[in-house]
């Protein structure tokens, strides 16, 4: 691959594991801040604050530290800019954080009008296998 060449993303297959890896991880975080800080203050009102909190982490602060969330670290994936195949800002990690907010709402009405619309590359950024970076230019985790 060319240095300049941009990786091709990754098939959906390797990126269901991270779905579901930060999902639970956030769930899980979501059902223990309620149950700890539940008995201080409303537990739903705590459950979503740490649920909410725990994926800003994995999301937006470690993508932009480490190249990607926990689930992508695990599963061999990591979140690019197109631009120059370099970590993703913290403002790219943000934006795409909201927008997956924005799609898991919307993805209903998606799927029912036959929509192929793709949320991987609103920031500019995209899933690749660490395996398609050696070679790139960038450097792998």
């Amino acid at each position: 691959m060319a240095p300049t060449e941009i990786p091709p993303l990754a098939s959906s297959n390797r990126r269901i594991l991270p779905i579901w890896t930060d999902g639970l991880l956030a769930l899980g975080a979501g059902a223990v801040g309620g149950e700890v800080l539940g008995r201080t203050v409303n537990y739903w009102a705590a459950a979503v604050g740490t649920l909410l909190l725990v994926s800003f982490c994995n999301h937006v602060i470690l993508t932009a530290s480490a190249g990607g969330s926990i689930g992508k670290i695990i599963s061999g994936l990591r979140l690019i800019r197109i631009s120059d195949l370099g970590k993703p800002s913290i403002g790219q990690a943000i934006r795409r954080w909201l927008w997956g907010f924005f799609y898991i709402l919307i993805s209903p009405v998606l799927i029912l009008s036959g929509s192929d619309v793709d949320h991987l590359d609103v920031a500019d950024l995209r899933i690749v296998r660490n395996a398609d970076l050696r070679g790139s230019g960038a450097d792998p985790l």
